[in-house]
């Protein structure tokens, strides 16, 4: 059900390694070779959030939620969570598994982007900023879910899931 947005993330990921490896092997501070950064960069904070929609994928499946996949290979999102269905708990265990896979991208970024090159200065600035807004978008959404009773509904989109439609 997945694997449009499989191959689409791979894809990414293939492309990101491609023009890494390219940045590296043109000639230095060159047009080509900033153009080839910029995309190595770009594409890793890409990757970076790819990984962490795939974190709350792989939550949501763990705890058998109910949720529907996006309908656009397009799509930021894969799955519209189902908030009348679901549990507080499975909820609450969606998002920390997408909060886990922030933390690890975050943490491999810091410790292994090359900061001699402009690729991985982009990318681990760009992940710090994808960091910064999970924490004031989901965290704020988590923590109504966890003091509460009920699955928070972002209200940022109409029906009847969280992430809305596609």
């Amino acid at each position: 059900m997945f694997w449009r947005f499989a191959i689409r993330d791979l894809t990414i990921l293939t492309g990101t390694i491609a023009a890494w490896w390219f940045s590296l092997s043109v000639e230095p501070k060159t047009a080509l070779a900033s153009a080839l950064s910029i995309t190595a960069g770009v594409g890793a904070a890409i990757c970076a959030y790819n990984l962490h929609e795939w974190g709350h994928l792989i939550g949501a499946r763990l705890t058998h939620s109910v949720y529907v996949p996006a309908k656009r290979i397009i799509s930021p999102f894969l799955f519209s969570y189902d908030a009348e269905h679901n549990t507080r708990g499975q909820f609450l265990l969606m998002s920390l598994a997408g909060f886990a896979a922030t933390a690890a991208f975050l943490i491999a970024f810091i410790l292994w982007m090359p900061q001699d090159q402009q690729a991985g200065r982009i990318a681990l600035r760009a992940a710090i900023v994808l960091a910064g807004l999970t924490v004031v978008i989901e965290f704020p959404i988590f923590f109504r879910a966890l003091f509460g009773k009920t699955v928070p509904r972002t209200g940022m989109f109409k029906g009847r899931t969280v992430g809305g439609r596609d």
